[in-house]
């Protein structure tokens, strides 16, 4: 199997030969560990290595158990870092807030424990997803004060935040925040709810293959609206109540008003075709797409044949090892035609109060 790389930073001491960029080697630390990896930089104290991820570190990674609850660190610090040109810069263990007005650090920390969080739930999902695993990197989010700043800058008109992939950073308005506007400071409405935000994080934390062709669009907004309905409170992911919560929000609207409301019978393209649509035509009809995503999803996690995501995991591992499209979508079919799958998957959430009706 190929895998990517992940970053890694190696203290100085090691024994080196020679020094080249970008030049594969296996090095030793001063603890005598032998370490296959591509240098990138160097100074006089350190230097900064790429290591390649091996087989065993990626299955060590999908045979996690399942979550059941999900917890960050709700007293962690927010440290505000010296002024960028006209932005101010806040950073919590493992995100940078980049924000075109000025926020006290508690206001930071209420949103900043959410993004930790996530960060953590996306760890745990055994999906091997490297990125969510990387330590020693800050991932950047870009917060604005007004919409128009926030569109002016590339945000969608209308959305509540976006995850650009090419640039790997999410662009939030203040308002998706939970944000308000109290005299002359903003300070945190403790009564909004937020789903954008999981989501939107849960893209930036999959690995890039994820969101290839055959999983771009069903698999890629669907695992992020699993994770976007999970019930959370105060740092917190109640996995455990996952299951009855898609179904609640995909069929119906939620207590705070969100959710893609398609009703308990739901008429469903062909899925072969919809595994295979473009992203563009996916977005064109948002809400039935994401919703019916997220119920395929959580078919493949928790209802499929023995209940361990094994067909999912393996439709990953495809992905991993560069196969796209029909190819990667084989392992999950598992020797299943598409009839028979629609069957399974009509079939797992019967059971569960849905019905769908695949064309």
């Amino acid at each position: 199997m190929k895998f990517p790389i992940s970053s890694l930073s190696l203290c100085s001491g090691l024994l080196l030969v020679s020094f080249s960029l970008l030049e594969a080697r296996t090095w030793t630390d001063v603890k005598g560990r032998k370490i296959e990896a591509e240098i990138v930089s160097k100074t006089e104290d350190s230097i900064k290595a790429l290591r390649k991820v091996n087989e065993a570190e990626i299955e060590e990674y999908f045979n996690m158990p399942w979550p059941r609850l999900v917890f960050a660190d709700v007293s962690m610090d927010v440290e505000e870092a010296a002024r960028m040109s006209s932005s101010y810069v806040y950073r919590s263990p493992n995100y940078e807030f980049i924000s075109d007005v000025k926020l006290k650090k508690s206001v930071v920390k209420r949103f900043a424990v959410l993004f930790e969080a996530t960060r953590i739930y996306v760890q745990q999902i055994p999906y091997a997803s490297l990125k969510a695993h990387k330590e020693g990197v800050r991932h950047k989010i870009m917060l604005f004060e007004t919409d128009e700043s926030y569109r002016r800058a590339g945000g969608l008109e209308g959305s509540a935040g976006v995850y650009i992939l090419s640039k790997d950073v999410i662009m939030v308005p203040f308002e998706s925040l939970g944000l308000v506007k109290r005299s002359s400071s903003w300070s945190v409405d403790y009564d909004k709810t937020n789903k954008t935000l999981p989501h939107e994080i849960t893209h930036q934390l999959m690995d890039r293959e994820y969101f290839a062709p055959g999983a771009i669009g069903w698999f890629s907004e669907g695992i992020a609206e699993y994770v976007a309905a999970t019930p959370y409170r105060s740092g917190k992911f109640m996995v455990n109540k996952v299951q009855s919560a898609i179904k609640q929000y995909v069929t119906h609207f939620a207590k705070d008003g969100r959710g893609r409301n398609l009703g308990t019978e739901i008429n469903a393209p062909d899925l072969e075709e919809f595994m295979m649509i473009s992203y563009r035509e996916f977005i064109a009809n948002s809400n039935f797409n994401y919703g019916l995503g997220a119920l395929l999803v959580t078919y493949f996690n928790h209802y499929d044949g023995k209940g361990d995501a094994k067909n999912m995991k393996n439709f990953l591992r495809a992905l991993k090892e560069g196969k796209k499209g029909l190819e990667a979508i084989e392992a999950l079919r598992a020797g299943r035609t598409f009839d028979e799958l629609e069957a399974d998957i009509t079939k797992g959430w019967r059971k569960r109060g849905v019905k769908i009706n695949f064309s």
